[in-house]
């Protein structure tokens, strides 16, 4: 999830923290809350107090919503097949009901993060949480949409150009056979990556892009700066808008997810759940504890509830779910 600044009760207040208390009401809502539920609900508003002004923020935004009755607001929550199986269509449910208590409370004019929200929600093509695509686009090429993503495409007599509004995706172009010439282009809000003649990954982050080249080549050209820099099949690189970033080796291993897996070779238990979290609903983190233990593995991306209760037999953790929303990760305690 990336790092925002929000607002609630007139105060800036962490995205992290306000998303958190938007899940905890989720799980009030559900009429499913169990005791121990509500005792971690109540220790989180303790925590710290940005947790209670983010919740009485919220309850307030909600209005009467709490008053739901309690079977019909079941149907609009997410609920983890770690305790409870629901539909697709369910979860969706549940973020656009987030989304309009953020939309009228927190996402409002003055947050950085509503405009990403707006735009993604208005693009051309997009995937949501744990949803991956593939289509053929005008000319003939290939593209893959990674979870969470979404492009605008926008060909014309001059250009073969994809805005890539969030998220990550995998292009294989067509050879171009027309005149004049129409050269392929990928836009972030970081600049251009332009195919020459390629089999490519482009990933929008929060300060970069980032571009992974199968065959072929890819030309970075950051939004304001001068120069570029190609970067060549089994490479990486990225860009910001002000410069370019060095390019390094990669393994395919970074293309896993075009088969519905994810490859980890000795990476960081942080790394790795930041990779997970990018495929589902709710809040994934550690302790700082173990956030440095390596993991190695081929883990599927349709069953993360599965991969995540599996951790302990690799690892010395405990999983502790404090919401069906909020799974943490801490150092495994002596019995």
């Amino acid at each position: 999830m990336r790092t925002a600044t929000v607002y609630a009760q007139g105060q800036p207040i962490d995205l992290a923290i306000a998303m958190q208390a938007a899940e905890w009401l989720a799980t009030l809502m559900s009429g499913e809350t169990t005791a121990a539920e509500k005792t971690a609900w109540q220790e989180w508003r303790q925590a710290h107090p940005d947790h209670e002004r983010a919740w009485k923020h919220i309850e307030s935004a909600s209005g009467g919503l709490r008053q739901l009755d309690a079977q019909a607001s079941r149907k609009a929550l997410l609920q983890s097949p770690i305790s409870r199986s629901i539909s697709r269509r369910n979860s969706l449910q549940l973020l656009a009901w987030v989304s309009t208590i953020g939309i009228t409370g927190w996402f409002g004019a003055r947050s950085e993060y509503a405009p990403g929200f707006a735009r993604a929600a208005l693009a051309d093509l997009s995937t949501g949480v744990g949803e991956r695509r593939e289509l053929t686009l005008p000319d003939g090429s290939r593209l893959h949409l990674n979870s969470g993503s979404a492009v605008n495409i926008r060909y014309s007599g001059t250009q073969r150009l994809l805005q890539l509004v969030r998220g990550e995706v995998f292009i294989a172009t067509a050879r171009e056979t027309g005149l004049p010439y129409r050269p392929f282009l990928v836009e972030t809000v970081h600049g251009h990556a332009q195919a020459l003649g390629t089999r490519y990954s482009v990933r929008q982050a929060d300060g970069n892009t980032m571009v992974a080249v199968q065959e072929g080549a890819v030309r970075l050209t950051p939004r304001h700066a001068d120069g570029n820099r190609v970067i060549h099949a089994g490479q990486g690189g990225g860009m910001t808008a002000q410069h370019i970033l060095p390019a390094h080796a990669v393994s395919p291993d970074i293309w896993a997810w075009r088969r519905g897996l994810l490859l980890a070779d000795a990476m960081p238990l942080r790394d790795f759940l930041n990779e997970l979290s990018r495929y589902r609903h709710g809040l994934l983190g550690c302790d700082d504890a173990v956030a440095g233990l390596r993991i190695s593995g081929v883990f599927p991306l349709a069953d993360l509830d599965a991969v995540l209760l599996s951790l302990p037999d690799s690892l010395p953790v405990d999983v502790r779910l404090r919401t069906r929303y909020w799974v943490q990760l801490e150092a495994r305690q002596q019995r």
